[in-house]
C-alpha cells in the first residue's frame, strides 16, 4: 500500500499537466528572449545615436579641414582666390575618382539571385522525378551540418571504405544535375519505409 496521501493521477491528467508545463516553459522562454532582445536593442540604439553624432561632427569638420588647407596655401604666398580654387579642384578630382570607382563597382552587381533560382529549379525537378517514379528515387543524403552525419563519419573506419562499398544504381535522369552520396553504407536500394 502506498503511503503517499495524494491520489494517483490518470494518464489524461498527466498529459494535460505535461502540456501545460511545456506551454508555460515555451511562454517563459519567449518572454526571456524578448527581455534579452529589448536590453540589447536599447544598447544598440544608444550606440547608433552616438555613432550618428560622431558622423555629424565629422561631416562638419571636413569643411573646416578644406578651409584650413586653403588658408595654408594662401600663407605660402598665393592669392586667396587661387588657394580656394586649388582646394576646390582637388575636391572635385577626389569626387570624380570616387564616382568612377562606384560606377565600375555598380556594373558588377547582379540583381538576380542566380544560385537560389538554380537551387529551386533543381528541387522542383527532384520533386517531379519523385512524383513520377515513386519509390525509385534514392533519398537525398542528410546535410553535412547534421550531427548524425558527423557522428556516422567519425564512427566509420577510414581504411579503404570506398573499395568495399557498392555504388548506388543510376536514378531516373532529370533535367537538373544531381549528385547522390551514399552515407548509409547500403548498396543503394531505396528504403520503402522512407516513401511514406
Amino acid at each position: 500500500m502506498s503511503t503517499d496521501p495524494r491520489p494517483e493521477r490518470t494518464l489524461g491528467q498527466l498529459v494535460a499537466s505535461a502540456t501545460e508545463d511545456i506551454s508555460a516553459l515555451i511562454r517563459s522562454e519567449i518572454a526571456l528572449a524578448k527581455a534579452e532582445i529589448a536590453v540589447q536593442a536599447k544598447k544598440g540604439g544608444v550606440a547608433a545615436g552616438l555613432l550618428a553624432g560622431a558622423a555629424v561632427v565629422l561631416f562638419y569638420s571636413v569643411y573646416f579641414i578644406f578651409i584650413t588647407l586653403a588658408e595654408g596655401i594662401q600663407a605660402m604666398g598665393l592669392p586667396r582666390w587661387a588657394s580656394f580654387l586649388i582646394v576646390t579642384v582637388l575636391m572635385l578630382l577626389v569626387a570624380a575618382v570616387l564616382g568612377w570607382l562606384g560606377v565600375r563597382k555598380m556594373k558588377t552587381v547582379q540583381p538576380s539571385p542566380d544560385k537560389a533560382i538554380a537551387s529551386t529549379q533543381q528541387s522542383v525537378a527532384g520533386i517531379k522525378a519523385a512524383l513520377a517514379n515513386p519509390g525509385t528515387v534514392v533519398p537525398a543524403p542528410p546535410p553535412s551540418w547534421d550531427p548524425r552525419v558527423a557522428k556516422a563519419m567519425s564512427n566509420r573506419p577510414t581504411a579503404s571504405v570506398s573499395a568495399t562499398r557498392a555504388t548506388p544504381p543510376a536514378t531516373p535522369a532529370s533535367s537538373a544535375d544531381t549528385t547522390v552520396i551514399d552515407t548509409t553504407g547500403t548498396t543503394g536500394k531505396p528504403d520503402p519505409s522512407r516513401d511514406a
